[in-house]
């Protein structure tokens, strides 16, 4: 009889042991499967913030070379503007080294103003 109570009770105690152990397994999957889950949210946040990063890069690069691009069509501009034709030879056309100089030097000023405003765009994100 004894031995039978001892076998009961040993019975029972291995089975609370294992209910105990599932109930431990059981949040420790619960913990994995959510921490899985943050991972997952912050991945996608990452990428959202890369492609939002990637797309704003590309919009002042855009902004950026249209700015240059003006500024050279200013300069070719201008030196149409101040171009003179070259005697006895019709059709043919001179630019002054003063000209020159002074278009180059409104497109050097224009290229760096294209550069700080794309500079304090990028700086300050959009």
């Amino acid at each position: 009889m004894l031995k039978k109570v001892i076998a009961v009770l040993l019975i029972v105690l291995a089975a609370g042991a294992w209910l105990y152990l599932d109930y431990l397994n059981k949040q420790e999957q619960a913990l994995a499967e959510q921490a899985r889950q943050e991972m997952i949210q912050a991945r996608a946040e990452a990428a959202a913030r890369a492609a939002a990063r990637d797309k704003l890069e590309a919009e002042l690069m855009e902004a950026f070379n249209t700015c240059k691009a003006s500024a050279d069509q200013a300069k070719e501009a201008f030196l149409m503007e101040n171009r003179k034709p070259v005697r006895r030879k019709p059709g043919e056309f001179t630019i002054s080294d003063e000209i020159a100089t002074q278009a180059d030097a409104m497109l050097g000023k224009a290229y760096a103003e294209c550069q700080l405003v794309h500079d304090t765009r990028y700086t300050q994100g959009y």
